[in-house]
């Protein structure tokens, strides 16, 4: 290789480098760090480095692909100076990079041809761009474009494929070994999603919200052990259809956890009942959640949640008919339903969700500290253990 190729590819290399380390410092940031300033590349709604860094498409194998990045650039440093670590290290296993400049020459096309996808991916799918991540696409391209020989790849990648299994004949034992420890390495990454919160956050979310039905629902006026060290409160409208989610993972909850109590309080954004509502957001809401309320009288208040839920009927009529299957009288509910009793009973649990300045649903409160955001089962899981941990804390005090 010429010292000018070689300039050059450092040269690209570094600036490739800077680009990648900030793009891992802006997946960091826009994933791991809650209220995060935006960064200087999000623009606009199509130029936004910060939301192509949340999709599902900013990372592969669990690894975010700024992180890809890096280590690509790392290794196109090493491939370009190999013969000159060669000339100062006497270690054998450096001999079988013969040709480092056809390497070179033909990662970056790769990575390239995979540079194009990922564009068509931004620009098609996600629909915003990135654009450090594009400027890295086209240094792919020069890298590729220095290292190459007159023969556009062919020699290249010829002598990529022949030099690699040729290496990986002269040390099999050790090939096997690194690959190995990458599949499983990988692997980890893939299943635990460590590097992925979002992605891992949307899988669990999305494992409750494709059930059709709450295989976990649990019938009676209670769920869980009134007797548990910890309470949830769960404020939600029947018409939400995350609250239709919370509500599979509160019954699951309280199967995996035997020291759980959980109660519903009603809080439909329904201008018929909730005085907060000053538009129309899910009309309906109130006379579901009054139904209800009324099968808390025939002893079965969360066996019509999950029949609410699963079904979401549009008229009494419907209700009334899909009360009966699990065991309710339809003409006592019908009464109950439309009673003063329940009518106050209703009331109150708004005023309830007011008191509290609950503008959202589901909102679940425990230990008097609300939570509105849009959780994870394994977040669910985490605020009990937080709970407990506060009931010990406060304990020892």
């Amino acid at each position: 290789m010429t010292n000018k190729k070689r300039i050059a590819i450092t040269v690209l290399c570094i600036i490739g480098l800077i680009l990648s380390i900030d793009l891992v410092y802006i997946y960091i940031k826009t994933n791991f760090i809650a209220d995060a300033p935006k960064s200087f590349c999000s623009i606009n709604s199509f130029i936004d480095c910060d939301g192509v860094a949340q999709t599902p498409k900013a990372f592969f194998s669990g690894v975010p692909l700024a992180i890809w990045g890096v280590i690509l650039y790392c290794l196109f440093l090493f491939l370009n100076f190999v013969d000159k670590i060669r000339e100062k290290i006497n270690f054998p296993l450096l001999n079988v990079f013969k040709n480092p400049s056809s390497y070179i020459a033909t990662i970056g096309l790769i990575s390239f041809i995979i540079s194009v996808s990922l564009a068509c991916v931004s620009i098609f799918q996600i629909q915003k761009i990135c654009i450090l991540c594009f400027a890295t696409y086209f240094i792919n391209l020069f890298i590729a474009l220095v290292a190459v020989k007159k023969d556009f790849f062919i020699t290249d990648v010829k002598n990529t494929v022949l030099d690699f299994i040729s290496g990986a004949k002269q040390y099999t034992t050790l090939f096997l070994f690194v690959l190995i420890i990458l599949f499983l390495t990988l692997g980890y990454f893939q299943r635990s999603l460590i590097l992925a919160p979002n992605l891992k956050m949307m899988k669990s979310i999305e494992q409750f919200s494709k059930l059709k039905t709450n295989i976990y629902a649990i019938e009676g006026n209670t769920l869980g052990n009134p007797d548990g060290d910890v309470s949830i409160y769960v404020y939600g409208d029947f018409m939400c259809p995350f609250c239709r989610v919370m509500n599979i993972m509160l019954h699951k909850l309280v199967i995996d956890d035997k020291n759980v109590a959980v109660y519903h309080v009603n809080f439909p954004l329904d201008s018929a009942c909730n005085p907060s509502v000053v538009r129309k957001i899910h009309p309906g809401g109130c006379i579901l959640s009054k139904y209800a309320l009324a099968a808390q009288n025939q002893g079965n208040y969360w066996g019509m949640v999950s029949l609410i839920y699963n079904n979401l009927p549009k008229d009494e009529k419907r209700l009334l008919k899909l009360s009966e299957t699990i065991g309710l009288d339809s003409d006592k509910l019908y009464i109950d339903a439309h009673s003063k009793q329940i009518d106050e009973v209703l009331e109150n649990q708004v005023y309830r969700g007011l008191g509290y300045k609950i503008m959202g649903t589901p909102t679940i409160i425990i230990d008097n500290i609300p939570h509105s955001e849009i959780m994870p089962y394994y977040r669910l899981k985490e605020l009990v253990k937080q709970s407990r941990k506060r009931k010990i804390k406060n304990a020892r005090e």
